[in-house]
């Protein structure tokens, strides 16, 4: 968790530098997804992962939204979705290719959602949208390069 506490600031730096020129991608959202399936899928763990998406999507909400809880419920949503995903796959189909499409489904639902609703709909708008999605790809492949290599210590 500590590591997804790092990214939710770098994020947090990033939006500040890139305001007004893109929307910053939901790394931290990647990083909830990497956290719940790198280890047991213990329900206790995985409620914490949940408190800890709600509480870093509210504290996001209070510095950048006008409507708190919007990224906490789609934060703890993507959680929830993501455990189900990866809890009711077989053992043997738990792999990266998974994880990649899992994680990036995720995203991209996160940002429609909080494009539709705080974007007005525009060209400009729907090149930020395209733009945060694509820079997301490079930090999912790199996720998933960390997930495989450490496949053989992960509890799946």
């Amino acid at each position: 968790m500590t590591a997804a506490v790092l990214v939710w600031l770098l994020q947090d730096l990033l939006q500040v530098l890139a305001m007004g020129i893109m929307l910053v991608p939901e790394f931290f959202l990647l990083m909830l997804a990497y956290g719940v399936v790198s280890g047991s899928l213990r329900q206790e763990r995985v409620c914490a992962w949940i408190w800890f998406a709600y509480a870093g999507g509210l504290l996001w909400d209070l510095r950048w939204a006008s409507s708190p809880g919007m990224s906490s419920l789609i934060n703890v949503a993507a959680v929830i979705a993501m455990y189900a995903v990866w809890n009711r796959t077989p053992v043997a189909g738990r792999g990266v290719f998974l994880f990649a499409a899992a994680a990036g489904v995720m995203h991209a639902f996160s940002g429609i959602a909080h494009y539709f609703a705080w974007a007005t709909p525009s060209h400009a708008a729907v090149r930020m949208f395209l733009i945060q999605q694509l820079l997301s790809v490079p930090v999912l492949a790199l996720l998933c390069v960390i997930y495989a290599f450490r496949k053989t210590d992960v509890h799946v």
